[in-house]
C-alpha cells in the first residue's frame, strides 16, 4: 500500500537549488459557493520590486490577506526561503519576514497614541511596565527611526491628527521598522501627493538594494512601469500573464481588463446656466479668497496637491465645514447649509475622500449602504418599503458591476474598489443640482474608472457634476474644465484637453514665499489659463 506524502509547515523542499525568496503554490480560497483564489502560482525574488495587478474583485485583496495572516487559504502553499509556512496570524507573518501595508491606512496606524508610540508599538506592547521606557526614550527612539529611514514625521503629533497622506507614512515606516524580507505595499500613493510619492518611490528602490523584495500592487501603471522589473496580472483569481521588464503597459492593461475595453476619451463640452457660485470664499481664516461656478451640463475636475484645500472647499459647498468666508448660491437662491442632511435635502450630494471613515457602517449590508442618505424614497406611512430598498440596492450593483455575492452582502466583504463602485452609484438614481466626489477614484482600477466616469458624464447633462483628485491624468479623464487649488484657493481655470498633465503638476507644485507674488508668472498671459484672484489678499 502507498502512502501520499504532504508537507507540512516547515518542511523544506528543494534545498539543493537556490529559490526565491517567497514562493506561492497553487493557493486556492472559497467563501461558500464564491471562489476568490482559484490556483494562484508565482515567485518573489529576492530583492525584487513585483507589481500585483488586477481589476477590482480579481483576487488582488483576498491574496494579500492571506499573506498578511488574516485569512487561511483553503489550500496551496506558502513557501519562505524554501521552506512552506503556514501563517495563521500576523504576528506569525512578521516573525517569518513578511509585513503588510493595506489599503485602508487606519489598518496600519493606532489612534489615540502619538506617532512616535505608533512607531515603537511592537518594543511598547513587549516592555509594557517596564519603568525606563518613559516619552523622552519613546521620542528619542522614534527619531532614531527616523533618521534610519530618512522619513520625517511630527513625533508628538497624536497620528489621528494628521491627514490621510500622513498616517500613510506613518504606516509604512511602521512596517520598514520591522525589517521585513518582504514588504507587501497595498496601494500605497493612493492618499500621497507628488512630493510624497516620489519620496515613497525612492524608499522602494533603496529597498532593492539592501535585498528586501517588495510586492508593490497598484492600479497605476506608470508606477508600476518605473518600480517593477516583473508584473503578475490576476483575473478572476487566476493569474492571466506575467511581464518582464521593460513593461508592455497597454498589454498589461488590456490584460486586467479582458474583454472590456474602456474608452476614456471624451468631447469637451461648455456648460449651461450656472447652478452653484461661490464668492469671496476661503479654504483657511488666512487663505486668499476666490470665486468659483458649477454649470449644469459639465464635469468640473478640481486638482492640486494633497493639503492644497480641495477637501476644505468642497466639504463647505457640503455643509460639514463652517463657511469661513463669502456667499454661495444654489440654484439662483442663497445657500448655506448647516449640515449634509439640509445640503442633501437641497440638492447636493457628496461622496466624500475617506471611504473607510466617512462612507462604511461596518457589517451593515449593501442594501443599507444604497438607501442611506435616501430614506424619504422608500417610508411609506412610517414604514420602510423593504422590497423597494433591495430592487434599488439590486440595480445599483448590475449597473456599475460590482463584484459580490448579492445586495445582502456586508460591505467590508467587497474589495475598496467595489465599495466605491457601490458609494458612487448610489447617488445616480436621483437627479440633483449638484454631485460632489472626493478622490472618487482612488484604489479603482482602469476598467471601473472608466465605466464611473462615463455614468459622471450622463449624469451631468442636467446637472453639475464636481471632481476632485491630487493625481491630474484622473482629472483629464472625467472633466470639461480643471481648476487647480494651490495653498487654498484657486490658481488656474482651465479646459481640460488644453494642458498636459505634466503641465498641471508645474502649476499644482508651485510655491511662494510670504509677501511675493506667485512664482507662476509664466502663464499670466496664456490665455489658457487664467489666474484667478491673483492679487487680492485677505481681508481683515
Amino acid at each position: 500500500m502507498s502512502v501520499s506524502y504532504y508537507p507540512r509547515s516547515g518542511d523544506r523542499v528543494s534545498p539543493e537549488t537556490p529559490v526565491a525568496l517567497v514562493q506561492i503554490r497553487d493557493l486556492r480560497k472559497r467563501f461558500g459557493a464564491t471562489t476568490a483564489l482559484d490556483g494562484v502560482s508565482f515567485d518573489v525574488d529576492r530583492g525584487e520590486t513585483l507589481g500585483l495587478l488586477g481589476a477590482n474583485g480579481a483576487g488582488k485583496s483576498t491574496l494579500i490577506k492571506i499573506l498578511a495572516g488574516l485569512q487561511p487559504a483553503s489550500s496551496g502553499d506558502i513557501l519562505i526561503e524554501g521552506v512552506i509556512r503556514q501563517i495563521d496570524n500576523p504576528v506569525q507573518a512578521r516573525d517569518f519576514g513578511m509585513v503588510t501595508v493595506h489599503q485602508n491606512i487606519d489598518d496600519g496606524v493606532i489612534f489615540g497614541m502619538t506617532v512616535a508610540e505608533n512607531l515603537l508599538l511592537d518594543q511598547l506592547a513587549v516592555e509594557a511596565g517596564n519603568p525606563f521606557v518613559t516619552k523622552r526614550h519613546i521620542f528619542r527612539e522614534a527619531e532614531k527611526i527616523l533618521d534610519e529611514l530618512g522619513i520625517d514625521l511630527p513625533l508628538r503629533s497624536m497620528v489621528e491628527d494628521l491627514p490621510a497622506s500622513g498616517r500613510q507614512e506613518v504606516a509604512i515606516a511602521r512596517a520598514l521598522v520591522k525589517k521585513p524580507k518582504l514588504l507587501v505595499l497595498d496601494e500605497p500613493t493612493s492618499t500621497l501627493s507628488a512630493r510624497e510619492a516620489e519620496r515613497l518611490f525612492d524608499s522602494v528602490q533603496s529597498m532593492q538594494g539592501r535585498g528586501i523584495s517588495v510586492l508593490y500592487v497598484s492600479h497605476r501603471m506608470s508606477e508600476v512601469e518605473r518600480l517593477c522589473r516583473r508584473a503578475v496580472v490576476l483575473r478572476n483569481g487566476r493569474v492571466v500573464s506575467t511581464y518582464n521588464s521593460p513593461l508592455d503597459t497597454k498589454a498589461i492593461a488590456n490584460s486586467i481588463l479582458g474583454d472590456l475595453a474602456i474608452s476614456t476619451k471624451h468631447e469637451v463640452r461648455v456648460g449651461a446656466d450656472i447652478v452653484f457660485e461661490g464668492k469671496g470664499l476661503r479654504t483657511a481664516s488666512d487663505s486668499v479668497p476666490f470665486d468659483v461656478q458649477f454649470r449644469r451640463g459639465e464635469v468640473v475636475g478640481i486638482t492640486g496637491l494633497v493639503g492644497a484645500g480641495k477637501t476644505e472647499f468642497l466639504e463647505q459647498v457640503f455643509g460639514v465645514r463652517p463657511l469661513i468666508s463669502g456667499q454661495m448660491t444654489l440654484e439662483g437662491n442663497t445657500y448655506r447649509p448647516r449640515d449634509a442632511a439640509e445640503a442633501l435635502k437641497l440638492g447636493v450630494a457628496m461622496v466624500p475622500e475617506e471611504r473607510a471613515m466617512q462612507s462604511i457602517f461596518p457589517t451593515e449590508t449593501l442594501i443599507k449602504h444604497c438607501s442611506i442618505g435616501r430614506l424619504d424614497n422608500f417610508s411609506r406611512a412610517g414604514f420602510m418599503d423593504r422590497r423597494g430598498e433591495h430592487q434599488f440596492a439590486t440595480e445599483v450593483i448590475e449597473r456599475f458591476r460590482v463584484n459580490c455575492s448579492g445586495a445582502t452582502a456586508e460591505i467590508e466583504s467587497l474589495s475598496g474598489g467595489n465599495q466605491q463602485k457601490l458609494l458612487v452609484g448610489r447617488w445616480l438614481a436621483d437627479p440633483r443640482s449638484v454631485l460632489i466626489l472626493d478622490e472618487p477614484f482612488r484604489g479603482i482600477d482602469i476598467g471601473a474608472r472608466g465605466g464611473i466616469s462615463a455614468a459622471l458624464r450622463e449624469f451631468s447633462k442636467n446637472s453639475a457634476v464636481v471632481v476632485s483628485s491630487s493625481d491630474p491624468e484622473e482629472v483629464i479623464e472625467v472633466a470639461d474644465r480643471v481648476l487647480v487649488m494651490v495653498e487654498g484657493r484657486i490658481v488656474c481655470e482651465v479646459v481640460s484637453n488644453e494642458l498636459t498633465p505634466e503641465e498641471f503638476v508645474e502649476i499644482m507644485s508651485a510655491r511662494r514665499k510670504p509677501g511675493e507674488r506667485w512664482p507662476i508668472e509664466e502663464h499670466e498671459n496664456d490665455d489658457r489659463c487664467s489666474l484667478r484672484g491673483r492679487d487680492r489678499e485677505p481681508e481683515a
